[in-house]
This record gives structure tokens, sequence and C-alpha cells, in this order.
């Protein structure tokens, strides 16, 4: 009696882990492991096991959880006093989410759901790498003198925001380099923002902005990409009137596009476009996002757009 009572309350509780084969898995690929589970003092019956991908946003010294997706592994089953099982852990990452960066964190979070007790839970990191096409894309950009900045990553109300700082020659040039990336079937299309130092001593700063597309055969050849993108960046320093204002400028030498008003508008799909909603697979990134762009579009949009830290508004999910 003594046992059950404090199985009850958790004590001599069934108790479950999560062991990964890998703790990274890029866009699109299986992540696989296994599940220990192993009984307490007394028989338990267990209503069901599932697991969380949950997404976690650092801003303004706080992290902030989003639920991304629910895995159910197991129906109900009954574990014995002591007891040991294995269940086997399988589940291909959707391709919509965005990637690992310093402010943006992943963990899968197991709950084993004990009828009349105490749910267990287990925690494990994970990293989401990036697709080989954008994995590519940096290394153009480093080979041709830029360096991802520390922030970059950053989750805006228009997908996932990379930012680069310049090296040798393009220093005092450029202040910086962003874009958002949309994953195409062709290939991959770019909303770039190059930042332009200009006037007496470089104090002066212009947004210039252009839209590219860059084809999977450009792509897998990584000096092609980065001969692409130093031809482009330096249009757009030497043709300064034809890239600054609010739209993106597509690439002259592709079949006019789309043209996205980054900073323009509050479309649903204008305002979560870009990485993440880019890839979207399913409406899952679109309801994950959908919350926080209504949150934001509450506020001042221009007090938005100069902290992008308050990408998660509000503190329902505020933890410590």
């Amino acid at each position: 009696m003594l046992k059950k009572l404090l199985s009850k309350l958790g004590v001599g509780a069934a108790k479950v882990d999560l062991v990964l084969h890998h703790p990274h898995v890029r866009l699109g690929e299986k992540l696989e492991g296994e599940f220990f589970i192993e009984g307490g003092t007394v028989e338990q019956h267990i209503r069901k096991l599932e697991v969380e991908l949950q997404l976690i946003v650092h801003a303004d010294g706080k992290a902030y959880r989003r639920t991304a997706a629910v895995i159910p592994v197991s129906s109900s089953f009954t574990i014995q006093p002591g007891e040991r099982k294995a269940l086997p852990f399988s589940y291909v990452l959707p391709l919509h989410l965005p990637i690992t960066r310093p402010h943006v964190r992943y963990a899968f979070v197991t709950r084993l759901d004990i009828a009349d007790g105490v749910d267990a839970f287990d925690q494990d990191a994970i990293d989401i790498l990036p697709p080989l096409s954008l994995e590519k894309l940096f290394h153009a950009l480093e080979n041709i003198g830029f360096r991802e900045k520390p922030s970059s990553g950053k989750i805006t109300p228009y997908g996932q925001e990379f930012a680069f700082f310049p090296t040798g020659a393009w220093m005092g040039m450029i202040e910086e380099v962003e874009f958002s990336a949309l994953i195409e079937e062709n290939g991959v299309r770019l909303y770039l923002e190059v930042d332009v130092r200009s006037g007496f001593g470089g104090f002066h700063e212009t947004e210039r902005k252009r839209e590219i597309f860059l084809s999977n055969e450009e792509i897998d050849d990584v000096e092609e990409t980065a001969g692409k993108l130093r031809t482009v960046i330096e249009e757009m320093i030497q043709q300064p009137h034809s890239y600054i204002g609010t739209s993106y400028v597509p690439f002259s030498s592709y079949p006019p596009q789309h043209v996205s008003h980054h900073h323009g508008g509050h479309g649903m799909m204008g305002a979560i476009g870009g990485f993440a909603a880019g890839m979207l697979a399913g409406m899952a990134a679109e309801e994950l996002l959908e919350d926080v762009v209504e949150d934001a579009l509450d506020h001042d949009m221009e007090d938005v757009m100069d902290d992008i830290g308050d990408w998660f508004d509000g503190g329902d999910d505020d933890i410590l």
C-alpha cells in the first residue's frame, strides 16, 4: 500500500530515457534512437508515450518555448516492477523549421503518461543543421570574405535571417550582409540586403536590396556560387540607385520573378516568408509562426523591425 501511494507521488515510479544515436540532424533527414523504460516499485499503467520537439528561442536575456511537433510513440501498456523495455525511435525532421543557431535551440521532451501517478519526463538537446544547399551558400560567402555574425539566425516575422560581417577588401565598404532564403525545387532564392557605407569616413549607411536565384547546379559548385555572389554584391555597391528602396530587385540575368516587399504589407505569407515558411511542408510551420506574427502586428511594426528579438512577444511560455 505504501509503495503504491509513493508511486502516485512519483517516488519509485517508472522512468523513461530517450537515447539518440546522433545529437544532430539535417533538415529533412531521419533521426534515430531508442527509448529505455524502467518499471518502478509497483505495477503501473502507462496511458501513452510521446515526444515533443520544442523550439527554444533566446531573446532579451530570456528563453521562450514553442512546440514544433508532437510525435506519438506508443499507446497504452502496463509495466511491471523492475521491468525494462526498449522501444525504437525514428523521426524524419520536417523541412520547414529554422536551423539551430546561438539564439535558436531545440530539445526533444519525452513524456511517459502514467495513470494515477506523476508523469515521467526526459529532455534531450538536438541540433538542427542546415540543408546542404544553405550550408554551401555559407561557404561561398566565406570564400569571398564574409564571416557569420554571432547574432545570425534570428527569427523575424519574415522567417530566419542570417547576417555576415565583412573581412579583407570589403571592410570599410560594407557594414554587413543579411539574407533570408527560400528553398525551391530547382534552387534557392535569396532575399539579400547589403548595408553599404558611404560618405566621408564611411559614417553614412544605406540599405540595398536584391532578389537573386541560384540553381541547384550552381550551388553544387561553391566556387561558381562565390563568383556570382561577388558580382552581385559589387553591382549593389557600384549601382546604388538600382537597389535602394523597400522592395527586392530581381537578379537581372533571370526572368522576372515575384518581388518580395520585405518591409511592406501585413499579408500572412509576406509576413512569415523567408527560410522557415519557404520550406513549409505542412501547416505546422505556419501555425508555429502565426501567433508570433499576430503578436508582432499588435505592436508598432517599426519597433518590431528595430528589435527583432521580440519575436516571442508575451510571457505565457517564458522559461527560466
